[in-house]
């Protein structure tokens, strides 16, 4: 009798927890890509910082490792309490400014963005005496040359 009733309660939880979560995702359709991006930026910042103290001889313990666990935690829900607040308080009174869907948490997701890339940034110069910024600088400036070229050769074929 203990053991069926445990049993029907057990299977009772389990579809109400599913159906909360089916809710809680559905939610966080609109914000999925978002979430997705920064933590995947978490990720390469971890893989680089590894690399980094491999690579100058810094001891890789458990726990520094676990510190990714707080950071992920930290910036979803960064990124989930801005979408909150742009959707149920803010929302209207941005949209008074901007037609651009959900750009406080757009936002807030470029900064924890540029946080990590800074990180990257940081452990790949210290690895290969290389600035990925100053490479980025140099590739947007030889884009904007290569258009000017093409320009130029669009125009004397005219």
């Amino acid at each position: 009798m203990i053991k069926e009733a445990t049993t029907t309660l057990f299977v009772k939880v389990k579809a109400s927890l599913s159906q909360i979560f089916g809710i809680l995702l559905t939610f966080l359709t609109p914000i999925k890509p978002l979430i997705i991006i920064v933590g995947v930026a978490i990720a390469l910042d971890t893989f680089y910082g590894v690399r980094r103290a491999k690579k100058t001889g810094e001891k890789v313990t458990s726990r520094k490792l676990s510190k990714i666990i707080s950071k992920m935690v930290l910036y979803q829900t960064a990124v989930i309490l801005f979408f909150c607040v742009e959707k149920f308080i803010l929302g209207d009174i941005i949209g008074l400014f901007t037609s651009i869907p959900l750009i406080l948490t757009k936002v807030v997701t470029t900064v924890l963005l540029y946080i990590e890339a800074t990180s990257i940034s940081e452990s790949y110069e210290i690895m290969y005496g290389v600035s990925l910024w100053k490479k980025f600088k140099e590739l947007i400036r030889r884009t904007g040359e290569t258009k000017q070229e093409i320009q130029e050769i669009l125009k004397k074929e005219s």
